[in-house]
């Protein structure tokens, strides 16, 4: 070998062993900052906890807040190990409808109450959602977590309004996978260094609970003293909101022709008075103002004809791909696994009430009860065990938050009464 072969083979090898102590110092270094196990692979963001805002003025509605645990979860302290042998754990994953802060029970919480209260005191609904995540985030969550607790079932709550997937980001597709990714399992970095992607995700704002919504200081806090000025300064109050953070190339005038239809409509989701009194959110904001200003066809879809040309087969099955790949993890484990389908408020008469003024915001709920329509039919073909919620809940008034489209406190003992009757099942198995 020559002499300027034997140097180039040996700064090939000084390259490697430099790159790979400078990685393994880096892991070590974002160690410092990310959370253990399991709080690193469910989150790549800590928790936007409310708690922490400044609720000047509202200390007359405890009953909204509670703490996360340790791994990040809106839910009780739990183990790793099955504290009890003849104990029946389920993992509940999913998003908002598992998570969401703002109302008093959780789904996973009441369903365990019931087992509970019907005689199973060692029952373990453990808290598995994620706010602002979807199908490929509920995979890995599953794979990474879930199975890791020993569950003696698994139940997975899909909600039809946002949870598809486009054609080309099913599971398989695609060549490689992300090099950096919230669902830290699914990416490369996440994989071989999973405390720097943890670190990266919150540098760069990758996850998608930030991406959907521009940081906003104190907003949660601005918006709800705007909900509680008089009558006549809310709609000026939350215009002026809207054009500094969010529009600001629209008028004043703009905005309240938009958030003034007919009088105070749009503020009758917030006067309550009630445990369920609804709360303003600034994404919500933005959404509804973005669908008055922007030309598309997913604000205009009024009518199923409408929404069956912007619906594509590719996406139906492209979110099915997800679904099946949990299904088939769960059966390799032998671990049963149920999917509940969750429909969106259209549900709801007084949801649907509500959103009459504004039909290209309600546009998305119109595509949502066609995609979920082509998804019952595309799970119907398959082994998966789903329950469709939509018999649960159509009808009903009141389940629905008006404003956000969230289960109330009404809407979760729905679900929870439907969820237990298909958990007990198992269990007796």
């Amino acid at each position: 070998m020559t002499e300027s072969g034997r140097k180039r083979i040996y700064a090939i090898v000084f390259g490697l062993i430099l790159a790979g102590v400078t990685l393994v110092g880096l892991e070590g270094l974002a160690s410092l900052e990310a959370p253990s196990w399991p709080a690193r692979a469910l989150r790549s963001t800590p928790p936007v906890n409310v708690q922490s805002t400044d609720f000047t003025g509202l200390a007359d509605k405890p009953w909204i807040f509670e703490p996360f645990n340790s791994w990040g979860m809106r839910d009780k302290e739990r183990s790793i190990a099955k504290p009890a042998a003849d104990g029946f754990r389920t993992v509940f994953i999913g998003d908002s409808y598992l998570e969401f802060q703002l109302t008093r029970l959780t789904l996973p919480g009441e369903v365990e109450r019931r087992f509970i209260e019907a005689g199973q005191p060692n029952a373990e609904m453990i808290n598995l959602g994620i706010s602002a995540t979807g199908p490929r985030s509920y995979y890995y969550r599953l794979r990474d977590v879930a199975f890791a607790l020993s569950p003696d079932a698994l139940a997975v709550f899909f909600f039809s309004g946002n949870d598809f997937v486009f054609d080309g980001q099913g599971y398989g597709q695609g060549i490689l996978p992300d090099l950096v990714s919230e669902a830290p399992g699914g990416s490369i970095l996440g994989n071989l260094m999973p405390n720097a992607n943890w670190v990266l995700v919150n540098r760069l704002r990758l996850s998608e609970v930030l991406t959907t919504n521009k940081p906003v200081p104190q907003e949660f806090d601005t918006l709800a003293k705007i909900a509680r000025l008089p009558p006549a300064e809310r709609t000026p109050a939350l215009a002026r909101h809207i054009r500094r953070y969010y529009y600001p190339d629209l008028s004043e005038p703009q905005i309240v022709a938009i958030f003034g239809r007919d009088s105070d409509a749009f503020w009758q989701a917030y006067a309550s008075g009630t445990a369920d009194d609804e709360s303003l959110q600034g994404w919500l904001l933005n959404l509804m103002t973005k669908a008055e200003v922007e030309k598309s066809p997913y604000f205009e879809a009024t009518t199923r004809e409408q929404a069956a040309r912007l619906v594509k087969e590719g996406d139906i099955q492209a979110t099915l791909s997800w679904l099946a790949a949990m299904d088939r993890a769960a059966r390799e484990r032998g671990v049963p696994l149920v999917l509940f389908i969750v429909p969106p408020g259209s549900v709801d008469p007084d949801y649907v009430d509500y959103w009459k003024h504004w039909p290209r915001f309600y546009a998305f709920n119109v595509i949502a009860d066609y995609r979920q329509d082509r998804l019952l039919e595309a799970l119907s073909k398959t082994s998966i065990r789903y329950v469709d919620l939509r018999k649960d809940f159509e009808g009903v008034r009141g389940a629905y938050r008006r404003s956000d489209a969230h289960w109330t406190d009404k809407g979760v003992e729905i679900a929870a009464s439907r969820v237990f009757q298909e958990l007990r099942r198992l269990e007796r198995r």
